[in-house]
């Protein structure tokens, strides 16, 4: 059973802290010790963002309010990506790591819950006696289809046959959803950030929520029971009062 979110863009005054704490409280009813992260934790820096952010410029400041504003419960690790956009314009402006930054800043306070997986996707398998289960964690990049499900079907086609996941965990996109291309479990991580000003511009809906994923692997590496659960948010104006989602 694991946790999945995505496109959190911490820094970003569209950011909704309430949703993404009230799914770490979810997940830690549910048991959860793992939570995968597909993608921008934090909002970069742009021509069209620079008047959203809540933090002066510089790629510090961004990754102290990550450490100090990512949740953090009792027996959950976060494991994360970088993305190729927003905080990997840090990456393609000057060359900066962005998780080795993250990850040093978190030693530095003390903080043991997060582990930096890599830059846009990662492999994570799960070893049987007879085989393996891959999943894939992604952060896709490039613009939304027509189509909800279209963008990920194409990334699936896109495989080579001995190159396919079991599973594969998308971010980027900001929807929800659950598909089965190619005999492949894919869900999309939706995300914890209001519609933008460029997202309404653009026509793009924001899923707000995450996912409880729970699945079993049997001893030849085969995938069973595949149970995506979606916990659905809504605008900031649909909560009178914000402490209902701390509870």
């Amino acid at each position: 059973k694991i946790g999945l979110t995505a496109d959190n863009h911490l820094c970003s005054k569209y950011y909704r802290a309430d949703v993404l704490n009230a799914l770490f409280d979810i997940w830690a009813e549910q048991g959860v010790t793992e939570v995968y992260q597909c993608g921008n934790m934090i909002d970069g820096e742009s021509r069209f963002n620079k008047h959203d952010l809540l933090v002066p410029p510089g790629v510090e400041r961004q990754i102290d309010y990550f450490i100090e504003n990512w949740p953090k419960r009792e027996g959950i690790t976060t494991r994360f990506l970088c993305g190729d956009d927003h905080e990997g314009w840090y990456t393609q402006s000057v060359g900066a790591d962005v998780g080795k930054m993250i990850m040093r800043a978190a030693q530095e306070s003390g903080r043991k819950d997060l582990e930096y997986l890599g830059y846009m996707e990662h492999d994570v398998v799960f070893k049987a006696k007879g085989g393996a289960c891959k999943m894939r964690v992604i952060h896709a990049g490039g613009g939304s289809a027509y189509a909800l499900s279209y963008s990920v079907q194409k990334i699936v086609e896109s495989y080579q046959g001995g190159e396919k996941p079991n599973i594969l965990l998308v971010g980027h996109f900001h929807k929800a959803e659950y598909s089965y291309p190619r005999e492949i479990h894919c869900v999309q991580a939706g995300c914890t950030e209001d519609q933008t000003p460029f997202m309404r511009k653009k026509r793009l809906q924001a899923m707000v929520g995450g996912w409880t994923i729970a699945f079993t692997v049997d001893n030849n590496g085969i995938v069973h029971d595949f149970m995506p659960q979606f916990h659905a948010f809504y605008d900031r104006a649909f909560y009178k009062n914000w402490e209902y989602l701390w509870k």
